[in-house]
């Protein structure tokens, strides 16, 4: 799943990901669309509910293989405003309770936050993404359906946080991810990441859980294609 994350990325990424399908019609190429947080400092506040406007009439114009909305969310890093960021994430709220769709959910230094928000109403199950958050914060997130995904960071020397939290979330929640061209897993660096490299992401996960290889492979693939409602 190919996710954009800033207004100027959209329709690029649409093309591409339609000129994929045709250049290998057996690779299933799906799509997602958002407004990142980190991306808010480089937009006009101004210009906000006008790119959200847009955000909606991409989003329901059901461009093929378009599965989620996002990437949205919270990073209280970046230097923009909290009430912009969840005023933002409202909106990718609301628009995920009107079509259904799962989100993709960025979430750093702003798990308290996040937490409250997701228990404001109730919405569609989406997945919090690359997952930063604690072991004891896990049953708070799933509590609404929602699947905890675990990306890089989980196959870094010493990462006791992600091995921790990827032992507390239940088989039916679990999903693993590279967030390329991100977080390239450890043994591959200094490489740019690649799709390719998920099978490091499910070894370190099948470490932290204890469970063969073959298990979360096929557990954590059973899981996205039920949440994103992909065909076998």
């Amino acid at each position: 799943m190919i996710p954009g994350v800033e207004p100027e990325s959209w329709a690029d990424l649409l093309e591409t990901a339609a000129d994929l399908r045709e250049i290998a019609p057996t690779v299933r190429f799906h799509t997602a669309l958002g407004i990142h947080p980190q991306v808010l400092p480089e937009l006009d506040p101004a210009h906000d509910s006008a790119v959200l406007t847009a955000l909606t009439d991409q989003i329901r114009a059901a461009p093929a293989g378009l599965v989620a909305i996002g990437e949205c969310g919270l990073d209280f890093g970046v230097g923009v405003p909290r009430e912009r960021q969840v005023a933002v994430l409202r909106a990718h709220f609301a628009l995920a309770r009107a079509t259904g769709l799962p989100l993709l959910l960025h979430c750093l230094k702003a798990h308290a936050a996040m937490l409250e928000l997701l228990d404001e109403q109730p919405l569609p199950p989406s997945i919090l993404h690359s997952y930063s958050g604690s072991a004891e914060m896990v049953p708070a997130y799933c509590r609404g359906g929602h699947a905890i995904s675990f990306a890089g960071a989980i196959t870094l020397p010493g990462a006791r946080r992600p091995v921790l939290a990827a032992r507390a979330v239940a088989a039916d929640r679990l999903l693993i991810e590279t967030d390329s061209p991100d977080q390239t897993p450890a043994s591959r660096r200094p490489a740019r990441n690649e799709p390719a490299f998920l099978e490091d992401i499910a070894r370190a996960v099948a470490a932290a859980r204890a469970e063969p290889l073959e298990l979360v492979a096929a557990t954590t693939t059973a899981n996205a294609r039920r949440l994103l409602r992909l065909a076998a």
